[in-house]
C-alpha cells in the first residue's frame, strides 16, 4: 500500500519537469537537481539509519529494544520525506499549456504505441536497468565469496565497523552523484544523446575490464566501482530530461499531450526491469551453482565475477545501440518545441 501511495506521488513529480518547461537543457538541469539530491538522499539514509536506530532502541523499558529503533528511524525519515514533499507542492508550477484537445485514454495509449522515440528511450532505459540491478545484486556475494573479506576498517571510538561491500556502494553512491553533475555540461557540449550513448560505452568497457581485477587488488576493485558508477549516473537525468521531449514529440505529431501517461508508463516498465533485473540474479547465481554460506566452486566464483563484468556490459551495450538509432536530435527538438510554442500562443488567443 505504501509504494501504491508513493508511486502516485512520484509519477506526477517526475512528469514535472515535461510541464516546468519546454526549453530541453533546462530540463536536464531540473533532472539533474533531482537525481543529485535523490542520490543524496540516499547517502543520507544510509549515514544516519543506524545512528538512529541506535539513539531511539535505548529509549523503551526493559534494554536495548530494536524494534522501537527502527520504527521510530522510520517515522523521521517518514516526517522528513512528507515536509518535502509539501515543499514541492507548494513551491513548483505548471508553465506548459498544451493545446486543449478532447481526448481519452484509449487515445492517449494509441498515441504512446505510435511513439517511436519513447519506445526506444524504453529500451535504453530497461538496457540501463538490467546493468545496474545485475551488478547490485551480485556485489554483496562479490565480496562474501570471491574477495572472501568483509572489514574494511574500525572506527574504536563509536564501535563502528565499515564493511567492503557497504564501502562499495557507498562509493557507488558518490560517483552516481559526480556523474550526475557532469551529466548537464556534457549534454550542453555534445547533446543528449551522444553524452547519453559514450557513457554507455565507457561503462561498457569499464565493465568488462572488472573482470580481470584479482581479489587482492582492492585499490582497483574500488577504482573500477568509481569509474562504471560515475558512467551510470551520467544517464540518470538525461533519460528523465528525454522521455519530456518524447511528451512533446507526441503533441507535435498528435496534437494531443499527456505527458502523465508518457512518465507513469515509463515508471511502471522501469519498475518491471529492476524486477526482473533482481529475478535474474537469483537465476544466475543458480545456474553456475551457487550454494550460501559454504565455499564456492571455480565456475559459481567465475559466475558471479561476470554478474559485475560482462553480463552487466551486456546491458550498457543495448542501451548504446538504442540511443545511436534514437531520432529526437537537440535540432530536431528545437524544431519541435518552437512549434508547439507557436500552437500554444494560437490557441491562447483564440
Amino acid at each position: 500500500l505504501m509504494m501504491m501511495i508513493y508511486s502516485m506521488i512520484n509519477v506526477p513529480y517526475a512528469s514535472l519537469m515535461g510541464v516546468m518547461t519546454a526549453d530541453g537543457k533546462e530540463r536536464t538541469s531540473l533532472a539533474t537537481f533531482r537525481f543529485i539530491f535523490a542520490f543524496g538522499g540516499s547517502l543520507l539514509v544510509l549515514a544516519l539509519a543506524e545512528p538512529l536506530v541506535d539513539i531511539f532502541s535505548k529509549l523503551g523499558k526493559g534494554g536495548v529494544n530494536l524494534q522501537l529503533g527502527w520504527q521510530l528511524a522510520a517515522v523521521v525519515f517518514a516526517v522528513i520525506a512528507i515536509t518535502f514533499f509539501l515543499f514541492t507542492f507548494s513551491w513548483t508550477r505548471e508553465r506548459i499549456k498544451p493545446v486543449t484537445v478532447k481526448t481519452s485514454l484509449k487515445k492517449d495509449l494509441n498515441d504512446l504505441l505510435n511513439n517511436t522515440p519513447w519506445f526506444i528511450l524504453l529500451g535504453a532505459g530497461i538496457a540501463a536497468i538490467f546493468f545496474n540491478s545485475i551488478r547490485d545484486g551480485a556485489a554483496i556475494y562479490y565480496f562474501k565469496y570471491y574477495i572472501q573479506g568483509q572489514s574494511a576498517f574500525s572506527i574504536k571510538a563509536i564501535n563502528l565497523t565499515i564493511t567492503l561491500s557497504s564501502l562499495y556502494f557507498v562509493l557507488g553512491q558518490a560517483a552516481n552523484i559526480v556523474g550526475v553533475i557532469l551529466a548537464k555540461p556534457v549534454s550542453d557540449r555534445i547533446g543528449k544523446k551522444y553524452t547519453f550513448l559514450y557513457a554507455m560505452l565507457f561503462a561498457s568497457i569499464f565493465s568488462v575490464a572488472f573482470y580481470w581485477l584479482d581479489r587482492s587488488s582492492l585499490s582497483l576493485i574500488f577504482v573500477f566501482q568509481f569509474l562504471i558508477s560515475m558512467s551510470a549516473g551520467i544517464i540518470f537525468p538525461l533519460v528523465w530530461s528525454m522521455y519530456a521531449d518524447a511528451a512533446d514529440y507526441s503533441e507535435w505529431k498528435t496534437g494531443r499531450r499527456a505527458t502523465g501517461l508518457v512518465f507513469s508508463a515509463s515508471s511502471m516498465s522501469q519498475k518491471f526491469g529492476w524486477t526482473l533485473g533482481g529475478a535474474l540474479a537469483g537465476w544466475l547465481l543458480g545456474y553456475y551453482g551457487f550454494k550460501a554460506n559454504v565455499v564456492q566452486t571455480a565456475e559459481a566464483q567465475t559466475g558471479i565475477k561476470m554478474m559485475l563484468s560482462f553480463f552487466p556490459a551486456i546491458g550498457t551495450l543495448f542501451g548504446a545501440f538504442f540511443m545511436f538509432i534514437y531520432p529526437l536530435s537537440e535540432k530536431k527538438m528545437m524544431t519541435i518545441s518552437a512549434e508547439l510554442a507557436v500552437r500554444r500562443d494560437s490557441t491562447k488567443k483564440e
